[in-house]
Formats: structure tokens, C-alpha cells, sequence
């Protein structure tokens, strides 16, 4: 009896013994979980004010279907309980603050956001991820789908709508560093684990489209700059909003990957010189905020139909155009010096429109001073309006001090240097046709433009009307001044814009000259900074030239060059500035 309870004994702890021994065998546990997106996202899901891509800066979680799925062998006695935990970094701090559990899974279209940290993952905040316009019970939830073949079984977590579990789809999850982890509980009470980190992000490249090729030329600088929205037709993207994809470019063949300086910000403009001439190519690249990045390519012919890069011999050019970027007619340019030593001092007239230069015919010996002096006396009511007396009282009684340097020039109308209530009576002289022209000054001023006033008063020093150069060194560029129309504080001699002031809205004049042979201006007066965007079409409404800029409060002018004109015939321009938008015909002759 007592050698056959021994042998009873010996069989059940062999018994027990296997079965310690005996667990499942994982065979698909996952090695790596796909997250990378490659697809547009979906704005039906996880798309809801709470919700918040602190990188795209959008309340709209950008997400990928996962497939998160585990296969288990079991030959041992016995059944096993599978329990998945998914851990989710929903507010992309890097800590996984929400969990999905597979033993008490939310309810539809449902997660518990926060609940990581709490006992057995309870409680949490409940938030909605399904914004499709379906009824309530068609809503997705979470659920773990399992099946058996033979001694193999497999758990796949999923998305099914709640009347219809059957139907199954991958989670949608959003963009983060998240968790998964499998329990498997076996023999008894027996725990086998699996846990994978996966990062679901975006790896698709941004689509950037090129221009296809662009004709230039080389400015008097003997240089020419473009920039990498000069080559855009248009890029987009999957995951990152229009306008945060950066832009970059550069000369094809002078570096590999997104263009940038050594700061570390994007190259956006390239250089020509002289040196080359002839078709050029470059790169146009796109990044994403993901740092995603692709390119296309493009040329532009660099060309010098102006003989800039073999200037003729030394003649002086001088320039002006006011600060709002018009062009002043018939500026008598005064070219004062002494031709040469034996000949007595000589002064050169010239009367044009913007630019003028003196005679390419006249001898001049090296080493002669010649100075360049701008005048221009007529039509003094030209421009000026009783808001221009507004905004000088305005100055005046300290409620909005003027902050451009040549409204202080144009404000002093006699010329005092003194802003004062004299000066107001002055202009309003001209206004109510007392005046035909000011006793104390001319109807324009010019400035030397590389002038820098003097803070916080400009008129507090002498300002520099006029400009030496000499003959043995000549400037690479020509001469710039800005003129300044007196009494004209509001870019008003652009004529039929200024006439009212801005009320609650920008104010978009109409393209001048019209029609042109060398481009147009735009003037705009802008109640506060804001972005500027100008658009030249052709009758057929194909994109021409397209130019985005941020402008301080004030008035400013849009420039439409002449090369985007390259034909005879009509043009459509559009101006959006802030919410004003004007649009208008400009015939080019």
C-alpha cells in the first residue's frame, strides 16, 4: 500500500511538473508595427476642439490604420485568456496618458483620455474620435476580434461599429509614440507578456510642382535674384496645412537635401551673374513639418538683352521714385561740374520721367565731381486732400505721431523744420485755391535714399538734396532718390486712389500707368500690417507672376515688372490685402 501511494504521488508531481513546464509559443508577436503614413488625412476622425496637434497647430489629429494583431500556439491542458493593452500618447508630450483595455474596452466612438495612471486603468476623461455623420450605434468602438485554427489562435485589436461587429477596419491612430502590450494568462494563473513600442508619423513627401522655366534679365547690378516662388506652380501635402510647408531652392547640382544656410533657415532665392548667362537649373524643394522633403526641377534662361554685364562708358543715372514706390513725371535732373580743368563749370539739364543720366557725349576728365541735384516745381495741389491735414493735426496734438521720416519732409509745408499749425495753414492754402504754388518751398523734395535720418525728430539736421559722384569711380548702380510730394502725407499724387480715408479697410488703388510699356504700380494704404498677395493672369486666367509680402501700417505700392508683360495685349491683376480684394484689367503696349 504504502509503495503505491508513493507511485500516485510521483505521477502528480510529474503531472504538475509538465504542466509548469508547458506554456503557449507566441509566433507573430509584431517585430515591427508599420506607422508610417503615406496617406491624407482624415478629417472624420479625432477631429474635435480638445483635440490638439501641437505641431501642426491644428485641433485635428492626423492619423494611419495600424494593424496591431498577435498569433499564439498552445498544445498545453487547459485554456489561456489573452488581455491587450494599448497605451496612446494622444497630447504628443511623449507620455502615453491614455489606455484602451481589451478587459473593459470604452464605449463607442469613445476613449478615455488620462486614465493611465489610475487603478486598473478606470476612469479618465471620455472623448470622441468618430466624427463621421453616421447614426450612434454605426459608430466605431474598440474590440478584439480572435479565431482558432487547429492548436493556433489569433487576436487582431480592431474598429467595428457597435450594430454591426463583424465589420471590422484597423484603428485609425493618430501620430505619436504609442504602446501595445499583450497578456497571456495560461496553466492556472500563469502570465506570459509581449509589449511593442510603434510610432505611427508621417513619411510621405510633400508634391511640389515647378514652373516650367522662366526668361530674366540681368539687372544694371550686373546680378539677378530670384526667389523660389518665382519657380512655384503649387505644392501640398499630406498631413501638413499649405502654409506651413517651407520652401527652399538652389543651383541644380550644388548641395543634396532641403536647401538651407548655416543657421540652420531655408534658402529661398538664388543668384546670376555675368557668368551666367544661358539656360541655368535649379531645385525647387518643399518640407513638411515632419522635415519630409522633395523637389522638382527647373531652369530659367539668363539673359542680358539690356547690355548690363558690358556697360557703356561712364554716364551717371540717377533715379527717383517716392517712398511709396511711384514714379514722379518730368523731374528736371541738374547735373552740376567742371568738364575739365580749362573749361569754365557747366550744369546739364535732364527732364524724365523716373530716370534720367547725363550725356554720354560730353567730355569729362577723370577725377571730376559732378553733382546730381533733383527738382521739380509744378502742380503743387497734386495729390493733397484734407485726410493729409487730418493725420498732420493728428501728429500735431500727439495722437498718432507720424512714423515715416518723408511724412515729416512732405508735413513741412514752409519748410521750417517745424511741424506746427503754420504748416496746416499752408497746405489748406493750396487746398481752397489760395495758393497757386507755396511761397516757401517747391511742390517736391528730394532725398538722397541712403540718408539715414536722425531719431527721434528727422528734420533736426540738414538733409541731403543732392549727390556727388565722381568720374573715376563711377557707382555700379544708379543714383537713387526718393521725392516727396509736399503736403502729401498719404501717397495721394498717385492719381484717383487717395480721395477717402481708409475706413476699417485696406485701400487698393488701380494699376498706374495704364496702359504701360514698362510694367505698372499698384498703391495701397494699409490700416495695420498685414499680408499682401498680387497675382498677374493672362486673358485665359493662366497664372503669370505671383508675389506674397507682409507690408507695415501705412502706404506702400506693388510693383507688376515689365519681363511678366512679355507680350502686347491685356492682363488681369488681383490684389488681396487682409480681406480686400480688388481685381482689374492693365493693357500692356
Amino acid at each position: 500500500m504504502q509503495k503505491l501511494l508513493l507511485t500516485l504521488l510521483a505521477c502528480l508531481i510529474g503531472l504538475q511538473s509538465a504542466h509548469a513546464q508547458c506554456a503557449p509559443t507566441i509566433l507573430n508577436a509584431q517585430t515591427s508595427i508599420q506607422g508610417c503614413d503615406l496617406t491624407p488625412n482624415d478629417a472624420q476622425f479625432w477631429n474635435e476642439i480638445y483635440w490638439w496637434d501641437n505641431d501642426l497647430q491644428i485641433h485635428d489629429l492626423v492619423e494611419k490604420g495600424v494593424e496591431l494583431e498577435l498569433t499564439l500556439r498552445d498544445t498545453c491542458p487547459g485554456s489561456i485568456q489573452v488581455r491587450c493593452l494599448l497605451f496612446l500618447d494622444l497630447d504628443g508630450n511623449g507620455t502615453q496618458e491614455t489606455v484602451v483595455d481589451s478587459d473593459n474596452f470604452p464605449d463607442p466612438n469613445t476613449v478615455n483620455f488620462n486614465n493611465a495612471f489610475n487603478p486598473n486603468y478606470s476612469g479618465g476623461t471620455a472623448r470622441s474620435f468618430d466624427e463621421r455623420p453616421v447614426p450612434a450605434n454605426q459608430k466605431y468602438r474598440f474590440a478584439l476580434q480572435s479565431s482558432a485554427a487547429g492548436d493556433s489562435s489569433y487576436f487582431r485589436l480592431v474598429w467595428s461599429p457597435a450594430d454591426n461587429p463583424a465589420s471590422i477596419v484597423s484603428p485609425e491612430l493618430p501620430y505619436g509614440q504609442h504602446k501595445i502590450r499583450w497578456e497571456i494568462r495560461y496553466g492556472g494563473g500563469q502570465l506570459l507578456t509581449n509589449e511593442k513600442s510603434f510610432q505611427v508619423k508621417d513619411c510621405k513627401n510633400p508634391t511640389v510642382v515647378c514652373l516650367n522655366g522662366l526668361s530674366v534679365n540681368i539687372m544694371p547690378t550686373q546680378l539677378i535674384t530670384l526667389w523660389a516662388t518665382d519657380f512655384l506652380q503649387y505644392m501640398e501635402d499630406n498631413a501638413t496645412p499649405g502654409n506651413q510647408l517651407k520652401t527652399g531652392i538652389r543651383k541644380s547640382g550644388t548641395g543634396t537635401g532641403f536647401p538651407v544656410d548655416n543657421q540652420g533657415n531655408p534658402l529661398t532665392s538664388v543668384t546670376f551673374d555675368c557668368n551666367e548667362l544661358g539656360e541655368q537649373f535649379v531645385e525647387l524643394w518643399s518640407q513638411d513639418v515632419a522635415g519630409n522633403a522633395d523637389y522638382c526641377q527647373t531652369y530659367v534662361l539668363v539673359q542680358d538683352n539690356l547690355n548690363n554685364c558690358n556697360p557703356e562708358p561712364f554716364v551717371p543715372i540717377v533715379c527717383a521714385t517716392t517712398a511709396c514706390g511711384d514714379v514722379p513725371e518730368e523731374i528736371t535732373y541738374l547735373f552740376e561740374f567742371q568738364p575739365s580743368p580749362v573749361l569754365p563749370p557747366f550744369t546739364y539739364f535732364d527732364i524724365a520721367d523716373g530716370c534720367g543720366g547725363l550725356d554720354p557725349n560730353l567730355p569729362i576728365s577723370q577725377d571730376v565731381d559732378i553733382t546730381i541735384s533733383p527738382e521739380k516745381d509744378d502742380n503743387p495741389l497734386n495729390g493733397v486732400n484734407s485726410f493729409d491735414m487730418v493725420i498732420l493735426q493728428n501728429h500735431i496734438d500727439g495722437i498718432d505721431l507720424l512714423d515715416n521720416p518723408y511724412q515729416w519732409i512732405a508735413a513741412d509745408a514752409n519748410k521750417d523744420n517745424v511741424l506746427d499749425t503754420l504748416d496746416i495753414q499752408e497746405c489748406k492754402k493750396l487746398i481752397l485755391g489760395i495758393y497757386t504754388e507755396l511761397p516757401n518751398n517747391s511742390s517736391w523734395r528730394f532725398v538722397d535714399k541712403t540718408y539715414v535720418f536722425p531719431t527721434p525728430d528727422p528734420l533736426s539736421a540738414p538733409i541731403p538734396e543732392s549727390i556727388v559722384v565722381n568720374s573715376s569711380n563711377p557707382p555700379a548702380t544708379p543714383v537713387e532718390f526718393v521725392a516727396v510730394k509736399i503736403c502729401d502725407l498719404t501717397c495721394g499724387n498717385l492719381v484717383g486712389f487717395y480721395d477717402q480715408a481708409p475706413d476699417n479697410q485696406h485701400l487698393i488703388g488701380d494699376a498706374q500707368p495704364n496702359p504701360t510699356q514698362n510694367g505698372a504700380v499698384i498703391p495701397l494704404q494699409l490700416i495695420a500690417k498685414d499680408q499682401v498677395v498680387l497675382d498677374l493672369l493672362d486673358i485665359s486666367g493662366r497664372l503669370l507672376f505671383h508675389q506674397e509680402v507682409n507690408l507695415p501700417q501705412g502706404p506702400a505700392a506693388l510693383e507688376i515688372p515689365a519681363s511678366t508683360m512679355a507680350q502686347a495685349g491685356m492682363y488681369l491683376w488681383r490684389v488681396r490685402a487682409g480681406e480686400a480684394v480688388k481685381t482689374g484689367k492693365i493693357v500692356a503696349e
